[in-house]
Order: structure tokens, then C-alpha cells, then sequence
């Protein structure tokens, strides 16, 4: 018997286990990239007061001008992805009219109902959905970063208009099951 037949003996692929193995990596995805906002939120933070400090001391020693609104991109969009989980709690409060604080917040969206009866179906789409909504939270984090890019001196244009899409469409991925039902409300699926 060879190693390889060994191997393929000991190892068999179940379904359950794959779920359950692809839910646990979504959640700490999702923490990883919660984790990386709340550094670059202070970086950016850090980099403001940096950039406000060298505007201080140019005024004081030469009469060049300096521009006040990049450092306070920093600053502000530095704030919003240090308090990343409150920023997203109150887009989606606008955008779905929905109170996520009393139900546990960003960890507590996963769950949601589904039609199907076959339970197999159910479980794989809770695990698509779940990639999704990460996927959501990714752009959503994305858009501050390119908003923070409006901070730079000869930024591109249309900056604003890309952070605000990546903001809006990362909310929408968020909450992909209402984001659904309200487009079949819409054009009338239902």
C-alpha cells in the first residue's frame, strides 16, 4: 500500500464538516478585517495630527500656505474606521431602518430566514451569504479608504463618488437578505 493510498483512506469529504469549516473562517475574517480597520483608523488618525502639526510649524516660520482639509480627512475617516462596528450600525440604521444595537450589532447579521426546504441548501446558502456579507464589510471598510485618498494633494477625481459607492453598495452587501426582499418588493417578484 502506498502513502498516497493511506492518505485517501484516513480522509473523506463530508459536507457538514466543510460547512462548518467555512462559517468558522468567515467569522475570523470578519474579525481580521475589523481588526485592520481599527489599525489603519489609528494610523490615519496618527497621520492627520502629524500632517496638522507640520501645518502649524510652516505658519509659524514661513508665509506659505498650507491646505487644512486633508489632514481632516484623515482625521475623520480615521475616526470612522476606529469606531467601525458604530459606523456600520448607524449606515444600516439609515439605509434599512433597522436597530442592530439591541440585537448584538455586526456579529448578530448572519442570521436571517430562508424558504428553502431542503436543508443542505440552506446550510451552503447561510455559508454564501455570510461570504457575501464579508465581502460587504470589505467594500464597506474599502470605501473609507479610498475617501481617505481625497486627503492627498492632486488626488483623482471622482474619489468622492467611488468611497461613496464602495459605502452605500458595501451596506446593501451587508445586509443582502433585506437588500433582496426590498428589490423583489420593488419589481414586484413577490
Amino acid at each position: 500500500m502506498s502513502s498516497f493510498d493511506t492518505f485517501n483512506s484516513s480522509s473523506s469529504f463530508s459536507f457538514d464538516q466543510m460547512i462548518v469549516n467555512l462559517t468558522a473562517t468567515a467569522d475570523s475574517l470578519q474579525s481580521l478585517v475589523i481588526a485592520i480597520s481599527y489599525v489603519a483608523g489609528i494610523v490615519l488618525v496618527a497621520r492627520g495630527l502629524m500632517m496638522y502639526r507640520a501645518f502649524g510649524q510652516h505658519i509659524t516660520q514661513t508665509s506659505a500656505r498650507g491646505e487644512i482639509a486633508g489632514p481632516m480627512v484623515f482625521m475623520v475617516v480615521g475616526a470612522m474606521l476606529i469606531y467601525l462596528p458604530t459606523t456600520l450600525d448607524s449606515s444600516l440604521q439609515t439605509i434599512f431602518d433597522e436597530d442592530l444595537g439591541s440585537t448584538g450589532g455586526v456579529q448578530e447579521m448572519i442570521g436571517y430566514g430562508t424558504i428553502s426546504t431542503f436543508a443542505r441548501w440552506d446550510e451552503l446558502s447561510g455559508v454564501i451569504v455570510k461570504y457575501l456579507k464579508l465581502l460587504g464589510l470589505i467594500a464597506f471598510v474599502r470605501g473609507w479608504f479610498i475617501l481617505s485618498k481625497m486627503g492627498h494633494q492632486g488626488s483623482q477625481p471622482g474619489m468622492l463618488g467611488k468611497g461613496i459607492t464602495h459605502l452605500i453598495g458595501g451596506v446593501l452587501l451587508i445586509n443582502l437578505v433585506d437588500t433582496v426582499n426590498i428589490l423583489a418588493e420593488t419589481f414586484g417578484f413577490r
